[in-house]
């Protein structure tokens, strides 16, 4: 793990709890968040001015923040109100996978699409949607693999508990017996051997064994 103070400015900002207007609008820019009004280079002006008066309308609009625009606010509303207005040339890649993780986790919560619409409108609810779609495919997929590997590990267990001898001692599976078998099967039925690698074997029947131990484990 990287250590907090050798990471980036924009590394460290998008991981604030908490920002405002300004900074936020500086952020997009690609701009240190401190910088003084005054101390914006000439050629970054007219986007901070931009991106500053439309966060801070719908900031206002919104309903979801107290105080003034000064008040630092929740780096998840605040990012993902920000979304919209990423800039591919001048907005850095951390405040844009921070922005994107705002509207993924927002999206994910009971009354998401409500909190992205007062954020960003339509276009953000659309977003967020897809996002949430993508994110619960990406879970159905982890989900499958697990249960995948579940299956292996059973037919496994099943095959050394009923041919024994080699495949099992009574006590523990020997997977090095069970790959050449499987290896020397592959062969007689003139198998392609991608994916059947002594190495990939191995690994996937250790995974597979591994994680019905995990399971009872549980």
């Amino acid at each position: 793990m990287t250590s907090f103070r050798r990471l980036g400015v924009f590394e460290r900002e998008a991981k604030a709890p908490t920002l405002n207007v300004k900074q936020l609008a500086l952020l997009l820019c690609g701009l240190y968040p401190e910088l003084r009004v005054d101390e914006i280079p000439e050629e970054r002006k007219e986007d901070y001015d931009i991106y500053y008066r439309q966060i801070k309308k719908w900031f206002n609009s919104s309903g979801l923040f107290s105080g003034s625009v000064a008040v630092e606010q929740d780096a998840d509303y605040m990012f993902a109100l920000a979304y919209e207005l990423i800039d591919d040339e001048i907005t850095p890649e951390p405040i844009k996978e921070r922005c994107l993780l705002a509207v993924t986790q927002i999206a994910s919560q009971q009354k998401g699409k409500d909190i992205l619409k007062r954020l960003g409108g339509a276009d953000l609810v659309s977003t967020g949607v897809e996002l949430s779609k993508n994110k619960r495919g990406l879970h159905r997929k982890e989900d499958e693999e697990v249960n995948t590997y579940k299956l292996l590990g059973l037919t496994i267990t099943l095959l050394a508990n009923k041919v024994g001898g080699s495949f099992y001692d009574g006590n523990k599976i020997t997977v090095s017996s069970i790959r050449n078998a499987i290896m020397k099967l592959s062969e007689d039925i003139n198998l392609s051997k991608k994916g059947l690698s002594r190495a990939t074997l191995d690994k996937k029947i250790q995974e597979a064994l591994a994680i019905l131990k995990y399971e009872k484990d549980e």
